[in-house]
């Protein structure tokens, strides 16, 4: 695989916010998008996503360009319990945070720092502390389906995201499904938030940036961020989100030919939604708990939250998800591509 194919996916131009559109997707690039989480099906959920291209899982990134370092956080001593309205979620959260507060957690959190040559001036850019009084970083949220996050391949759009804003990017490296099943990667995310301002960021100076999965997590993290009574980052940027996990969008089925981002309809399985959420509870409606405003931020309360700014690729399959959102948000930016 050359590195005009890779560089094709990574440019926000093509693959992050306009998705294929009307190019033909060869079987190369549909086996790249495999790996970078953008599809999900049986062979990435037994395998890994990391083993479908073994060859592209770790390309090297010149010194000359930026940095990067990843570094382990945790959760702050003064993170509170999680309060929500419903129940069973209530119990899935409650159980998250005693298992970190515990340390029984299977895997510790880390998160990535990169920081771009026109950015870096130390060594020291790599910790995660404030340079400076005020500084402005980016909380990045990965895409990945919910099967993954932290795809080596994403490296790249880490520094430019870096060298464009002339910002730090922090990227959490959250768990992921089937392994690590909902509420999990909002609490990596959201704690991720709280160590951020617990170093002593400002969560003023603090953009999220969520990638469409990513973007589900970025948005339910500020929903819960509200619930709990938190400070609220400064911002929010979202790319091709995915907001209604019941997947009733009209642009899942209409753009399933233009779109490398497959369908499996919501009662299957191994659906998206099904993967990420789990085991069912006994008694629980699956399709209603799906609603959810953690699960489904399109029925959440954001529409009173930071700015925010959408963009979206009009034969993207999420294309109805970021129009739907848009006019849920009426402060929200609506940006588009052909």
């Amino acid at each position: 695989m050359d590195i005009e194919t890779v560089n094709r996916f990574l440019n926000p131009d093509i693959s992050m916010m306009q998705g294929v559109g009307d190019m033909e997707v060869t079987e190369e690039e549909n086996t790249l998008a495999i790996q970078m989480g953008h599809i999900v099906t049986a062979k990435a959920l037994e395998s890994g996503v990391d083993a479908v291209v073994p060859a592209m899982r770790d390309p090297e990134i010149p010194v000359s360009v930026g940095q990067f370092r990843i570094v382990p956080y945790a959760m702050p001593a003064a993170q509170q319990p999680y309060v929500v309205d419903d129940p069973v979620i209530q119990a899935r959260l409650a159980r998250v945070y005693e298992q970190e507060q515990t340390g029984e957690l299977e895997e510790p959190n880390s998160m990535v720092v990169a920081c771009a040559s026109n950015v870096c001036t130390s060594e020291q850019a790599l910790d995660v502390k404030p340079q400076s009084s005020g500084e402005q970083i980016v909380l990045y949220v990965c895409g990945g389906g919910f099967v993954s996050s932290d795809t080596a391949l994403l490296k790249w759009h880490y520094m430019r995201v870096s060298q464009e804003l002339g910002q730090r990017v922090f990227v959490p490296r959250y768990h992921v499904a089937p392994a690590h099943v909902f509420p999990r990667a909002i609490h990596d995310v959201y704690t991720a938030f709280m160590y951020l301002v617990n170093q002593g960021f400002r969560a003023q100076d603090i953009t999220v940036l969520g990638i469409s999965a990513g973007a589900n997590i970025a948005l339910a993290v500020v929903e819960l961020l509200r619930i709990q009574k938190e400070p609220e980052p400064s911002r929010i940027v979202v790319v091709a989100p995915c907001v209604d996990l019941t997947l009733s969008m009209d642009s899942w089925t209409r753009n399933h030919d233009k779109c490398v981002l497959g369908y499996i309809p919501e009662e299957n399985p191994h659906s998206m939604p099904r993967v990420y959420y789990g085991d069912v509870e006994s008694g629980v409606d699956v399709l209603a708990m799906l609603r959810h405003p953690l699960l489904s931020p399109l029925f959440g309360r954001v529409h009173t939250g930071p700015p925010l700014q959408i963009h979206s690729g009009t034969c993207d399959a999420l294309a109805d998800d970021a129009i739907a959102l848009a006019q849920h948000v009426p402060h929200a930016e609506l940006i588009t591509y052909p």
